[in-house]
């Protein structure tokens, strides 16, 4: 897809889908890099800075639902955060000084992936402006039936819905409440190798992966240079060696975009433990009765 095609997509809805981006060969490095990550998994008891585990891991068998910075847990994440064929798209939308804000692997194994209810990244990440750009690579054929990301068209137009329910920041949007159209979602399927870029404000989520299929993404989270982080004061020299396009900026620029702040956490952790602990679920989980354990 030429940048001006892909431009405009994202513009109306929020999100594009470019089909294999990366070949067999290139996504075959990235799995055995995982694979060298989630091998660390061995023996641990509990989440921690690098893994969030499954409930149904276990020390002896890992399930791993995210690792966390991938690109300071092996250096093959690290020189692939700059990879032409990412940036090429994300300076596009975001200009030509950038800034690799995070990165993490979601993995959704076969018969026992966890979902993740419906939230807007921008609830997250809050920054002086909203040049961002969330960037994907399916690690595996995303299908109907392996839980892909589903993205709904046009909300990154607003507006930020409630992740705060009851003075707690829940991290996830009560659909029934909002009356958020989730009808109106679009599964990124594709094979592996495609990349999947989208907005900070679009609304997205995914099921249970029930297949026997895994689904792993690798996600690169992008700032402009001069979008700098209203929730945290990062450490200068380690935020300014994350610079992967562009000259480095000592002058947020300041635009009137609205933030809430993810503070009053239900729980200790991230996206998962927080989702955990809503009482207004939209997916079904594996702790559901009707839903049995491959």
């Amino acid at each position: 897809m030429d940048i001006e095609t892909f431009k405009k997509q994202y513009e109306r809805d929020g999100f594009c889908i470019l089909p294999e981006v990366f070949s067999p060969s290139e996504v075959a490095a990235m799995r055995a890099a995982n694979d060298e990550i989630i091998e660390r998994a061995r023996g641990r008891t509990k989440s921690d800075d690098l893994f969030d585990l499954e409930r149904s891991h276990r020390p002896d068998a890992p399930r791993v639902r995210r690792v966390k910075r991938p690109h300071d847990a092996h250096p093959f994440f690290r020189t692939l955060a700059a990879d032409a064929k990412i940036l090429s798209y994300v300076a596009a939308l975001i200009g030509p000084d950038v800034r690799l804000h995070h990165s993490k692997v979601n993995l959704k194994t076969a018969q026992f992936g966890a979902p993740l209810e419906w939230h807007q990244d921008w609830a997250f990440i809050p920054h002086s402006n909203q040049d961002l750009a969330i960037a994907a690579i399916l690690l595996d054929d995303c299908t109907p039936e392996n839980g892909p990301v589903l993205y709904i068209p046009g909300s990154h137009r607003g507006p930020l819905y409630p992740h705060h329910h009851d003075g707690r920041f829940y991290g996830a949007i009560d659909v029934a409440g909002v009356k958020l159209p989730v009808d109106k979602a679009v599964p990124a399927l594709g094979p592996a190798g495609s990349l999947v870029l989208h907005h900070t404000m679009t609304v997205h989520g995914s099921a249970l992966n029930k297949s026997a299929a895994d689904r792993r993404l690798l996600f690169y989270e992008y700032a402009a240079a001069d979008a700098w982080p209203l929730f945290y004061t990062p450490d200068y020299d380690e935020y300014d060696a994350r610079m992967v396009a562009g000259k480095s900026c000592f002058e947020p620029r300041l635009d009137p975009v609205y933030v809430c702040m993810p503070v009053r956490a239900a729980t200790a952790g991230q996206i998962y433990a927080l989702q955990e602990d809503f009482s207004k679920r939209f997916f079904e989980t594996y702790e559901d009765e009707s839903v049995k354990v491959g």
